[in-house]
């Protein structure tokens, strides 16, 4: 597997290809985004280890360029800065996640390897066992799942991390459904959310504010598995 580790600071960008190199990755390095473009153009790289702030151009501007050449690319943002929202909403739009400086080097090679397995599912609901089953579900047919049980614990996986679809309770505590779908699509405009609920009448307007506003469908509780899983196969293996 090869990787392209981009930082101006040299010295820093030498040490993770050193080390990733005793893990068996091929690995080059550039310091600069423009650097880094030319080094993509020439040859296609599995995973992109890119830091934000850079002289010349930034990750960001660089992480678009790369991914309108290829919008399948791998591209892992590396800052200082990625617990400030709009820092976070402006890299998780255009990377696969956000990496926190100092980086923790066994999480970095674990997270290598998971940049080229299809994006997790995201479950959002307060029910512990309905949320406990629904994971449980997925797994059983190969999906990589994380489940919370608000609104707030699913927009602080945002900020770090993509998701290829999320399901959505409509009735969450403090913050509702509708609030964390809204947020979750601010971090990720390309994200699927699908809301769910056990009531009809109860919650239609809100549930139709979610589908005109940033909601892809609806499922009612008890949820039809395969309805389900047929959502999922579109959205993350199609």
């Amino acid at each position: 597997m090869s990787v392209l580790v981009v930082d101006d600071n040299m010295d820093l960008a030498d040490t993770f290809a050193l080390i990733l190199r005793y893990k068996g990755y091929r690995v080059e390095t550039a310091a600069d985004g423009l650097s880094a473009i030319d080094k993509y153009r020439a040859q296609r790289y599995d995973v992109v280890l890119m830091d934000v702030y850079m002289p010349q151009m930034n990750g960001i501007e660089a992480t678009r360029a790369i991914k309108k050449a290829d919008p399948q690319a791998k591209i892992v943002l590396m800052t200082a800065y990625a617990e400030d929202r709009n820092m976070a909403a402006a890299t998780n739009a255009v990377a696969y996640c956000t990496l926190c400086k100092p980086i923790d080097i066994s999480h970095l090679v674990e997270l290598i390897g998971e940049v080229t397995c299809p994006l997790p599912v995201l479950i959002v609901d307060d029910d512990d066992d309905f949320r406990s089953i629904f994971m449980k579900a997925l797994q059983c047919n190969g999906y990589r799942v994380e489940a919370v049980g608000s609104g707030e614990e699913a927009v602080n996986c945002a900020r770090h991390r993509k998701y290829r679809i999320a399901f959505v309770d409509v009735r969450l505590p403090r913050m509702d459904g509708l609030d964390t779908c809204l947020q979750l699509k601010e971090f990720d405009p390309e994200l699927v959310v699908v809301m769910m609920t056990a009531y009809r009448d109860e919650v239609k307007d809100l549930v139709n504010k979610a589908l005109q506003s940033a909601a892809s469908a609806c499922l009612y509780k008890p949820l039809n598995l395969t309805k389900v899983m047929g959502l999922v196969q579109e959205f993350v293996d199609g």
